[in-house]
């Protein structure tokens, strides 16, 4: 039996020293209740901080340590509101990245983060190593209470932070508020890296097969078919008969579909635009979208928009097909209400501007469908509120600043002007 163990532990050794080793390095960093900022001398942290520090600048110096990371989750205690704390973690998490980066020029790459929320799990591990008051019935609700109720209809109704509050007039809570729910502020930064031991061997190059083969041959352009330079010969001959538009009327098939420009899908948004056609290559659309409903029970959705916009488009023939710019102008407001696990809704007024590209892709003279993006800056006035069951909350109300895309279309048209192609 001996001879057998000892023989099992060569072989795992030999297989870890040929194939590399992945070992892995934790320290804990605690936060002050409701902060982000790292406080070295807060517990244990300038110790850990130092400690972990070292550590990794040892694995990137030594040469068998290959895929060096340090990775970041960050938690926050149950006091508060629930989404706020998601807020809180992430940013605990963000701004520890920060402070390894100016400590220890740590690239952007080998940091990973991760915003958890509330440590529950985390909590009923310390509940059972701790002398709580009434120790048994708080285990019992943590093990056993979902952390959101819901009832018929899919609304939050209850929670398990609120009956843990409520749990013998609040003894045990406030037990918790300042014997363990200090210990839950923390993140936990792990470091982890492979120790190679041999080269990896190079791939071969396939026996027998030269060299010329593996490279892929190059393709001769095609020749247009006789129909295809007919078709074309037609489209250059019939320019001066060819219908000129001068109004078009359009509807954005995306928004009736739900999918906002931020790609994420709501409930139908009916709209409408109008373009007017002048010059050779200029015209100018307006747009408007209108929608206010109650969809998938307490979800709500609202907002209206409007915007106007003067394009230039890139063939000079009057006939406004393919490629075009814009600048834009928009204005509007916007009511979305989710009944998520939070049950958060955000309310606002907004305005942009920026710049636009698309295509019109003609079906016929008259019939088309144009595809879009609209991309640039926005501002909204911000006021976002959380349902903490079963009470609501003004959680935030502000600004928010965006650059980035503010718009996507895909438009069926129809267009009404002057002349035929038959």
């Amino acid at each position: 039996m001996k001879k057998k163990l000892l023989t099992l532990i060569v072989c795992v050794l030999l297989f870890g020293t040929v194939r590399g080793q992945s070992p892995a390095d934790t320290a804990v960093v605690f936060y002050h209740r409701g902060r982000s900022d790292i406080d070295p001398d807060l517990r244990d942290n300038r110790a850990a901080l130092n400690d972990i520090l070292k550590r990794f600048a040892a694995a990137v110096a030594d040469s068998t340590c290959q895929s060096v990371v340090l990775r970041l989750d960050s938690y926050s205690s149950p006091d508060g509101v629930t989404v706020a704390n998601g807020r809180l973690s992430e940013k605990r998490a963000g701004r520890l990245a920060e402070y390894l980066r100016a400590q220890a020029g740590v690239s952007e790459p080998a940091i990973t983060i991760q915003g958890h929320g509330i440590d529950w799990h985390g909590l009923e591990a310390k509940v059972a190593l701790t002398d709580v008051p009434y120790k048994e019935e708080v285990l019992d609700l943590l093990r056993n209470t979902p952390e959101w109720i819901f009832d018929d209809r899919g609304r939050v109704v209850d929670g398990r932070k609120r009956r843990l509050g409520m749990i013998r007039g609040g003894v045990p809570y406030n037990y918790l508020m300042e014997h363990v729910f200090p210990l839950l502020r923390y993140s936990r930064i792990t470091l982890s890296y492979t120790v190679q031991r041999t080269e990896t061997a190079q791939p071969e190059q396939p026996a027998g097969q030269p060299v010329e083969q593996l490279a892929p041959e190059l393709e001769r352009p095609r020749r247009p078919t006789v129909a295809e330079s007919a078709a074309e010969a037609v489209v250059q001959t019939a320019g001066e008969r060819a219908f000129r538009p001068l109004l078009a009327v359009k509807t954005n098939l995306l928004y009736w579909a739900g999918v906002m420009p931020d790609f994420e899908r709501y409930t139908f948004v009916p709209n409408l635009e109008l373009e007017w056609f002048f010059k050779e290559r200029w015209s100018l659309s307006a747009t408007g979208n209108y929608m206010k409903r109650s969809y998938g029970g307490d979800d709500f959705f609202g907002i209206s928009a409007w915007s106007v916009e003067p394009r230039w488009w890139f063939k000079e023939d009057g006939r406004f097909r393919w490629f075009y710019l814009g600048a834009y102008g928009q204005v509007g407001d916007y009511d979305v209400q989710n009944s998520r696990a939070a049950f958060d809704g955000t309310t606002g007024t907004f305005w942009g501007a920026g710049l636009s590209v698309g295509a019109a892709v003609p079906f016929s003279d008259r019939w088309g469908l144009e595809v879009g993006i609209r991309g640039g800056y926005r501002h909204a006035e911000v006021k976002d509120y959380v349902h903490e069951a079963p009470d609501y909350f003004l959680d935030r109300e502000g600004a928010d600043n965006h650059w980035g895309v503010t718009g996507i279309k895909a438009s069926l048209y129809y267009r009404f002007g002057k002349g035929n192609r038959k």
